[in-house]
């Protein structure tokens, strides 16, 4: 028994093994014409030519684990794979070897679409494209079942369009009835074939007198099957369906493809295009722009048969591509021309019997560079005396419209057994390119585009940003129904305070107002900027700036609580609902621009926080999972907010766009990008690893674990409860400290003090402790929760430094960041704070030790925050405004918190001092450090609060014996 010598895949990724195929080891009949199908019932177990599934792609690093353990499917774990082969001569010139070889290139392939680029057969008669259209639904038909039997529903299609040897005798002569046969057989509304129809294989290996009788019985019933359905649709006033359509409406969503007879006024084998029909296309390209999804953006390829470039080979001298002037396509130049204006990315065409890949660059406008690529295939059933004559071209579409091909040359020639000879992977476009096209027709979707954009971020040490956003020469291409551009940008940490958005000097000038800005601190802006005029006509010049407060994580430990904290909030949206894209990283932070509409070129510049050590940031391109089938919003821009998908990284932009961040200054940074594609986010990445001394692990785990204890203390409503008297005492005693600070008329009677507790497990502050004047209760029944990073209370405990609020009222800085957390409604987290009630607060870190700061002190070991409020506009904390200022400028000195440093901090000045009279030597004002301590000593009774909360209330009375700072 001969064995099967089909092409397998070799496992060490080299050539398939050789294989020839003899008549007699082909199995007959007319759905079986192929050998490499019979192995398919064994399935994968029993067939060893079983080819795996390509591997899928990978996952991005914002997925979730719970994401992660729904396997994708095949289909959408793969590229959409062409099959591009030509010029298979069904007829007295077809080589089945080749042809078998064909088949088991693409049963190991297993593409989803195949193309054949004309001349299927030698003779155009309506017999032999009946017989060629039987062998070909055989084809499909199995790889149709090696999809199913891998458990895809994919179904394999076909689409050809005609070669000269298809549309006459011998291929030099077009006539009726010939030219309509091609049509009439593979086009769009091909009639039905009779039944007793035999593929051409099957026809093949008949004996000669059945042939015969075969083909005088066949082909009367084919023409009056073909003019009884002609005869049928022209009663019902509907079209034969015998045109070859420049698109068709039931093509594979993942490409367009154009179809192009290019065997108009065919003579001796020349190609031309009809120019009435070229000329079309534009308009019905443009209707892709209202296509839902991905339509609008997935490759154009244009098919043909005859070779709009030519192909560079030295000698051209057998058979059926012997004379030169018989294969060029005469009308070249228009057809390319309207083939660019369409924006088609790619030709593949056949006729020459010999593969040939290349790109023709030309110009759209004065500023954009276009390309088109032309790819052609050798013969897929024609043997030849050269090696390396036949070939099939594989194209591989990504989901982001990336296009690859691979072009397999097979066939030794001279009758050689046919073999693999070479294989060779290229892009189609570059990047560059694609970036280009995309643009484009983002464009064309969009009905808007726009020049530059000047994206600035300013980072400073304690996390709160100014952002910067200038937009040059926005253009709307379609009239939109609005006076209103869009602004939307949002924080995934902390606030974007609402009283430093504004408008542009240029902005401003031009009378432009804003639209639904924010009245209070928010995570995300969806506001508008008022234009006066409708969209449209002249270009727009805008920008805006605001502040960020609390949106840069500044320590490691913060990038990690913050990414805990994303994915609880992550896991308690309900099933069914769209969850908040995921952003943060464990120990990087990261700055993006989000581009929502079609954009020329990106200027994203980013001054990162000074420090001990410099900061390396990297470039990191984010895509929307559903790209490209990105939503848009009522001004047609792109938008992810309340909408399914995530974002996933996108390895091949951003290995490409790193090279173009640049340093431009000290701790200043610039990322240029040319064409930024819709519906990808383009971001600057550093890694927070901030300088901290050297600390002997024995201390690091005391204090560690100091600090939990006093937070499980803090958090335990029960335990607080029973402390109510040491607490008393404790705010008698500060009480007295703080009522010595504020001058005549300002008293301090009414200030509420309250302990915000971090709770690790939920990585929220929780109000814990509650003292205020007339308040019986220490321990509140609706406390409130303040995420990590909210407010003056997230600043203080993430800076481990105190921080003041003033309303902006009081202090006469509209531009002042700092806020005020306030729930929206009371729920499950707590009762709602006003945002307006309180007028002063102070917010003050507290570390686990009262005796003094320990060296590597930040959040991870602060139990919480003290704070002190006021209501009254003429309330004593005034006098803090200053004091506190200075004080937020530096951490208080290790050992500043004992006894002797407090003593110190009390001391009157010597008398006659300039600095006792607040003035410098050159006559201007100047803090005292009396005054400068006035904060510091503050700090300082609030951290005795630690000392007030001994290991059990029983031993609660002997715990007030430290002394008590005076005030300076």
């Amino acid at each position: 028994m001969a064995q099967d010598q089909g092409v397998t895949e070799r496992q060490d990724g080299q050539a398939p093994v050789q294989a020839r195929t003899r008549p007699s080891e082909v199995t007959a009949g007319g759905s079986d014409g192929l050998r490499w199908v019979a192995g398919l019932t064994g399935g994968p177990a029993a067939d060893p030519g079983w080819a795996a599934p390509r591997p899928g792609d990978a996952q991005g690093p914002g997925d979730d684990s719970a994401d992660a353990e729904a396997p994708r499917s095949s289909s959408a774990a793969r590229p959409f794979r062409i099959f591009h082969l030509s010029d298979v001569h069904f007829g007295n010139h077809f080589d089945e070897s080749v042809w078998n070889y064909v088949g088991e290139l693409a049963r190991r392939e297993r593409p989803d679409l195949v193309v054949c680029t004309g001349d299927l057969v030698d003779h155009g008669g309506l017999f032999m494209l009946a017989a060629a259209r039987q062998e070909f639904e055989a084809f499909i038909g199995h790889l149709t079942a090696l999809n199913v039997s891998e458990g895809s529903s994919r179904q394999v299609q076909l689409r050809c369009v005609p070669g000269n040897h298809d549309c006459g005798p011998w291929g030099n002569l077009k006539f009726r009835p010939f030219s309509t046969n091609f049509g009439a057989v593979f086009g769009p509304g091909a009639f039905e074939l009779p039944a007793g129809m035999p593929s051409y294989m099957a026809y093949r290996r008949s004996s000669w007198p059945v042939r015969c009788l075969t083909r005088l019985r066949m082909t009367p019933a084919l023409y009056a099957r073909k003019w009884w359905t002609s005869a049928k649709r022209f009663l019902a006033r509907q079209e034969s369906g015998y045109r070859i359509e420049l698109l068709r409406s039931d093509d594979p969503q993942e490409v367009v493809l154009v179809y192009l007879d290019s065997n108009d006024s065919m003579r001796l084998a020349t190609g031309n295009v009809n120019a009435r029909e070229v000329t079309k296309l534009k308009a019905l390209m443009l209707n892709l722009r209202e296509a839902q999804g991905a339509r609008p953006f997935v490759p154009r390829i244009a098919l043909l048969h005859h070779h709009p470039l030519p192909i560079p080979e030295a000698s051209i001298a057998e058979g059926l591509t012997s004379f030169e002037p018989f294969l060029v396509l005469r009308n070249a130049g228009l057809v390319l021309k309207e083939l660019n204006k369409c924006d088609v990315d790619l030709i593949l065409h056949g006729h020459k019997h010999y593969a040939a890949f290349g790109r023709l660059g030309y110009s759209i406008d004065h500023h954009t560079e276009g390309e088109i690529a032309v790819l052609a295939a050798g013969s897929g059933g024609v043997t030849h005396s050269e090696s390396g004559r036949n070939s099939v071209n594989l194209i591989d579409i990504l989901e982001t419209g990336r296009m690859s091909f691979r072009s397999i040359h097979f066939g030794a020639g001279g009758g050689a057994p046919v073999h693999e000879i070479a294989r060779g992977k290229k892009e189609i476009h570059g990047i560059e390119m694609h970036k280009a096209r995309v643009h484009r027709r983002a464009a064309e979707r969009q009905g808007q585009w726009i020049d530059t954009v000047r994206h600035a971020v300013g980072v400073d040490a304690t996390g709160v940003a100014v952002v910067q956003q200038d937009v040059s020469q926005h253009w709307f291409e379609r009239p939109l129904p609005t006076q209103v551009v869009p602004v939307v940008c949002s924080v995934s940490l902390g606030r974007i305070s609402h009283n430093t958005i504004e408008l542009s000097e240029i902005s401003k000038s031009a009378g432009y107002q804003w639209v639904n800005r924010p009245q209070g601190p928010v995570q995300r802006v969806r506001a508008g900027i008022h234009v006066g005029r409708r969209l449209t006509g002249p270009a727009l010049d805008y920008g805006y700036r605001y502040k960020c407060f609390n949106t840069y994580a500044i320590t490691r430990w913060e990038t990690i609580a913050a990414c805990e904290r994303e994915s609880l909030q992550r896991a308690r949206v309900p099933a069914g609902q769209a969850r908040r894209p995921r952003v943060r990283l464990a120990e990087l932070e990261v700055t993006s621009y989000v581009v929502r509409a079609p954009l020329r070129q990106l200027v994203f510049r980013v001054q990162l926080p000074g420090g001990q050590y410099p900061l390396k940031p990297f470039v990191q391109v984010m895509r929307w999972s559903t790209y490209p089938a990105t939503p848009l919003d009522e001004h047609l821009q792109f938008h992810e907010h309340g909408t399914e998908g995530e974002w996933v990284n996108d390895a091949e932009l951003t290995a490409h766009e790193s090279g173009h961040l640049s340093q431009i200054g000290e701790d200043v940074w610039e990322l240029r990008v040319s064409y930024p594609m819709v519906g990808h986010r383009y971001d600057v990445r550093w890694r927070v690893e901030p300088f901290r001394p050297a600390v002997p692990l024995q201390d690091t785990t005391r204090i560690r674990g100091r600090t939990l204890a006093m937070r499980s203390t803090l958090l335990s409503r029960e335990t607080m409860a029973a402390y109510e008297g040491p607490l008393r005492a404790w705010e008698s005693e500060f009480r007295d400290v703080l009522n010595s600070i504020g001058s005549a008329g300002r008293e301090l009677d009414d200030v509420e003090i309250a302990m915000f507790t971090y709770d690790e497990s939920r990585h929220d502050l929780v109000q814990t402790l509650v003292l205020a004047p007339g308040k019986d209760e220490v321990v509140p029944q609706h406390p409130l929760v303040v995420p990590l990073g909210e407010g003056v209370i997230g600043a203080a405990f993430k800076r481990s430094l105190p921080v003041m609020y003033v309303d902006p009222q009081l202090s006469g800085s509209p531009h002042e960041a700092a806020y005020l957390y306030s729930e929206d409604s009371p729920g499950h987290f707590g009762a709602a704070l006003p945002a307006t009630r309180w007028k002063y607060v102070l917010a003050f870190p507290l570390s686990s030790y009262s005796a003094g700061v320990t060296p590597d002190w930040g959040p991870h070991t602060t139990v919480g925050v003290l704070t002190l409020s006021s209501e009254r506009l003429d309330s004593g904390l005034v006098e803090l405004v200053g004091p506190m200022s200075w004080l937020a400028d530096g951490a208080l000195a290790e050992g500043f918190l004992t006894d002797d440093a407090v003593q110190e901090a009390g001391q009157p000045l010597e008398s006659g001092s300039d600095l006792e009279n607040g003035e410098f030597a050159d006559g201007s004002d100047a803090p005292t450090p009396r005054r400068r301590d006035l904060g510091k000593v503050l700090w300082v009774c609030a951290h005795l609060l630690v000392d007030y909360l001994p290991e059990s209330p029983e031993t609660s009375t002997s715990t007030a014996a430290r002394d008590w700072p005076n005030a300076p």
